[in-house]
């Protein structure tokens, strides 16, 4: 009787309709290792070589969620929940809300609304020579991208064929959030268009972003314009950008150029040369020009094993350095990096 009983509810259950759930990927990157720096910030004005264990060096370590589901008809829901977290002692970071957005698509279309990355940003991406690794040492991501995130962010996008443009809009007023990389009160708002084509082995890009962020109502532009070819194992990537503020009427030219070769399957090197200036009503201030080497061995297709040289050549001011180091005092600091970055 039990067992009839048993049956019998088991095959209700079965019979009940099937609930459409949105399919949710867990994804994360995980990155550590041990930097060696020279001329570092010592803690009592001086300076020395410096060896530390470093979080996220090569790839920023973080935590997300993302999915998607079918609405019909080609329509789409999407959401993207991403944190931040430190491999070196495990605390989360700061500013743990990464990339927070909810939005639909449906076939080239798409609209997303939370905390997103900028056009500018996205565009830079596309001929950083680095592309984006090694970006706690680089003047890349970040400089000259009007922000790398901004919350109460409205994102559009169109693609098609080989290219597609985007438009965003940010609006400050009432948010607590960090505009990353946005001086003044916050109080104003931001709206920007990037687009980028490739024709074969060629992709171009280019952004405009104006940001009016501060009581006084001055606006500071954002210019991005670079190229990525691929040639064989090659891939040689250029591009410069630039940052108007019109309440100090200060430039910060970015010049960027390098290359990445493919030395077999498992094992690839870049080589990326930054050129940065700060220019003040005409006078130049800070002057950064700085190299770095890198070579990645693909361990698995989830790890990667690297080692990366790096030299900073500057005139006024100190520079941070990542992996830990609290700054660059002196003109010709060196580092050498190692260590693993791991991918789920």
């Amino acid at each position: 009787m039990h067992k009839k009983l048993l049956t019998l509810a088991v095959a209700g259950a079965l019979a009940v309709p099937a609930v459409a759930f949105a399919q949710v990927t867990v994804y994360g990157t995980i990155d550590g290792g041990l930097r060696n720096q020279t001329k570092a910030d010592n803690g009592v004005g001086g300076t020395d070589s410096n060896l530390v264990v470093t979080d996220g060096l090569r790839t920023t370590n973080r935590i997300g969620f993302k999915g998607s589901e079918d609405l019909g008809g080609g329509l789409m829901a999407n959401f993207t929940m991403e944190g931040q977290h430190n491999s070196d002692d495990g605390a989360r970071a700061i500013n743990t809300a990464r990339k927070t957005i909810v939005g639909l698509s449906k076939g080239g279309m798409s609209v997303d609304i939370g905390r997103d990355y900028t056009v500018n940003f996205k565009t830079q991406g596309i001929y950083d020579p680095m592309s984006y690794t090694y970006t706690g040492i680089t003047p890349a991501a970040g400089t000259n991208t009007a922000g790398v995130r901004f919350s109460n962010l409205v994102t559009a996008g169109f693609r098609f064929g080989t290219g597609g443009i985007r438009v965003d809009y940010s609006t400050f007023s009432g948010t607590t959030a960090s505009q990353d990389g946005i001086p003044g009160d916050e109080t104003g708002d931001a709206i920007g268009i990037n687009g980028d084509f490739a024709f074969g082995p060629v992709t171009v890009g280019a952004a405009f972003s104006s940001v009016d962020a501060n009581p006084a109502g001055a606006t500071i532009e954002t210019t991005n314009i670079g190229a990525a070819y691929k040639m064989g194992p090659f891939t040689f990537r250029g591009g410069w950008s630039e940052t108007d503020a019109e309440a100090t009427n200060t430039q910060t030219p970015l010049i960027m150029f390098g290359v990445q070769y493919a030395f077999s399957p498992t094992l690839n090197g870049r080589f990326g040369y930054y050129s940065l200036e700060t220019e003040t009503a005409g006078v130049t201030g800070q002057e950064r020009k700085q190299i770095l080497v890198a070579l990645d061995y693909n361990l698995s297709k989830r790890t990667i094993a690297y080692v990366m040289y790096d030299r900073l050549d500057l005139n006024g001011g100190t520079v941070n350095l990542g992996g830990g180091q609290s700054g660059a005092l002196s003109d010709g600091a060196t580092g050498i990096s190692v260590g693993i970055a791991h991918s789920f």
